[in-house]
């Protein structure tokens, strides 16, 4: 990804096998050490799960002040969540530095979570154990997605914040199988069903972190894999670069930039348009998702509800593909650190 101490920026549809975002020269304002290189870069791998019937987000975030693992069960029937997390401190999340043979993981005794990449067998591999939370069943859960050229392609994005300071993202609609055992009941996650969203997730954000975002994924009436990520962020020339896409079974298709507005705050009606007619969604939160802390140099204020879609996006052969009711996801994202 880093060449000569540059980024090289651009979209592309497959992984770097090296992410040396540290290698970069002045990637912040001033010539700094990389330890305090290291400590500005922001780095989670998450993943949105489903079946149809189930919504499962799953992070591992490292903020270099603090650290957060995190699973979120979203029972669509029931419209029920089931919420398992813990802070840690910043040594204890490991964020895998490349997809091709690494694990991203927290090992506890009470919450274990391993996101197993090995993209150089077209696969990732995700186990999860928890027990004992307050207020919460006990869970297990195995999934298996399929990275293979025939599943899938990739968007993958080295982006400008600045001259040379960078956003990397890999995002994946794969069909998964697994199974989720939550309360003593064993859910089954098969292929005609079954779909992971994989996000890998470094970037060197500015000090003020901000930005908004759907995604969602299911299956269309002929049975096609189908979903899409849209996002409203601090990249620079949101034209040339933006990580909007549409996924249709293994294709890809790239999108305009997009804006999002929300009269009615964020547990209202989300209405995201772009401005050449391709993109015509409406999100409707239906369960609440929230974070605030004020802590001097640290601030956040995050919205992450969970809903249903309506409209349509534009392929690149001018089809209109539906959302009518997929079942997903948004982020209203501000942090300061």
């Amino acid at each position: 990804m880093v060449n000569n101490g540059k980024f090289t920026f651009g979209t592309f549809n497959g992984p770097f096998k090296t992410i040396n975002m540290l290698d970069a020269k002045k990637p912040l304002p001033l010539s700094v050490p990389k330890l305090l290189k290291y400590m500005r870069l922001k780095e989670w791998e998450a993943f949105q799960i489903g079946n149809g019937d189930y919504f499962i987000l799953g992070a591992i975030y490292n903020a270099k002040l603090m650290g957060v693992v995190q699973l979120v069960v979203i029972d669509i029937k029931k419209n029920k969540k089931y919420i398992f997390e813990k802070l840690l401190p910043p040594w204890k999340p490991i964020v895998g530095t490349s997809l091709l043979n690494q694990v991203s993981y927290s090992a506890g005794r009470k919450f274990s979570f391993h996101l197993h990449n090995h993209l150089e067998q077209d696969r990732i591999r995700v186990t999860i154990r928890t027990q004992g939370q307050k207020g919460q069943p006990d869970l297990n859960c195995w999934f298996e997605a399929s990275h293979k050229k025939e599943d899938t392609t990739p968007i993958v994005i080295c982006q400008p914040f600045g001259p040379n300071r960078a956003l990397y993202s890999h995002k994946a609609l794969m069909p998964l199988t697994g199974e989720l055992e939550i309360g003593g009941e064993k859910i089954p996650f098969t292929k005609e069903r079954g779909f992971m969203i994989l996000d890998d997730h470094k970037g060197y954000y500015p000090f003020e972190m901000k930005y908004d975002w759907i995604t969602t994924a299911g299956h269309d009436q002929d049975g096609r894999l189908t979903g899409f990520n849209l996002t409203d962020n601090q990249v620079q020339d949101h034209e040339t670069y933006n990580e909007n896409c549409l996924w249709i079974g293994n294709t890809t298709h790239l999108l305009p930039p997009i804006k999002f507005s929300r009269p009615d705050g964020a547990m209202g009606k989300w209405y995201i348009k772009d401005s050449y007619g391709r993109v015509d969604i409406e999100f409707t939160p239906e369960i609440e998702g929230k974070v605030d802390i004020n802590a001097l140099l640290f601030k956040t204020k995050y919205r992450a509800p969970y809903g249903r879609f309506s409209g349509f996006i534009t392929d690149d052969d001018g089809n209109r593909v539906s959302f009518d009711q997929f079942y997903g996801m948004g982020e209203d994202k501000y942090i300061r650190s």
